[in-house]
C-alpha cells in the first residue's frame, strides 16, 4: 500500500505516526522542487521521519521517476499543493488515489473540511485529476471519515 498526499505541512505527525503505522512504508518522500534545492531545508523537513524509513526530499521530476523505480515497496510521498500533485503526474508518477490529508486556511480559501480550505484553482485541479480516473478523497487519519470527489465538489458547489 502506498500513499500520496497533499499536506502543506509535509512531514508531521499525522504522517510519520498515523499514516506510518497504516501503511508500514520503506520510503518517505518530499517532492517538492525549493525543499529539494536547499540541504537544510531538507535536513529539517526529514526529522520528522521515522527511523524504520529511508526519507527523501526530492524535485517532483525526480519524485515521479524514484516512485515508479521502487517497485513494491511501499512509500508515503507527500506534496504541499494540488498544483503539485498535477505535476508529479505529468511527470509520469502515475497514481490512482491522491489523499487530501491538510491545506489550510489563507485568504480566498473555503472549508471543506476542518482540516481543508480549498480555492478555484484547487477544484479545476481536482477536476482534471477525476478526469484522469483518479480517486481524490479528503482524510486526515486512517480511521478517520473519508469524503471523496463528489462530496469535495458538492460542499464546493453548495456555497
Amino acid at each position: 500500500m502506498n500513499l500520496i498526499r497533499v499536506d502543506d505541512r509535509l512531514i508531521h505527525g499525522q504522517v510519520a505516526v498515523g499514516w506510518c503505522g497504516h501503511i508500514d512504508p520503506v520510503y518517505m518522500i518530499i517532492a517538492d522542487d525549493e525543499i529539494a534545492a536547499d540541504k537544510n531545508d531538507s535536513e529539517l523537513y526529514l526529522t520528522g521521519v521515522p527511523f524504520e524509513c529511508e526519507g527523501k526530499a526530492l524535485p517532483i521530476k525526480e519524485a515521479a521517476a524514484f516512485v515508479n523505480s521502487v517497485g513494491n515497496k511501499p512509500f508515503i510521498l507527500v506534496v504541499k499543493t494540488l498544483k503539485n500533485a498535477l505535476e508529479l503526474y505529468n511527470e509520469g508518477c502515475r497514481y490512482e488515489h491522491l489523499n487530501l490529508g491538510g491545506i489550510h486556511y489563507t485568504d480566498g480559501r473555503t472549508e471543506i473540511a476542518s482540516y481543508l480550505y480549498l480555492n478555484g484553482d484547487d477544484i479545476e485541479i481536482i477536476k482534471k485529476l477525476s478526469a484522469l480516473r483518479i480517486d481524490v478523497y479528503a482524510q486526515d487519519l486512517p480511521a478517520n471519515t473519508v469524503f471523496g470527489t463528489e462530496f469535495i465538489l458538492n460542499k464546493w458547489n453548495d456555497q
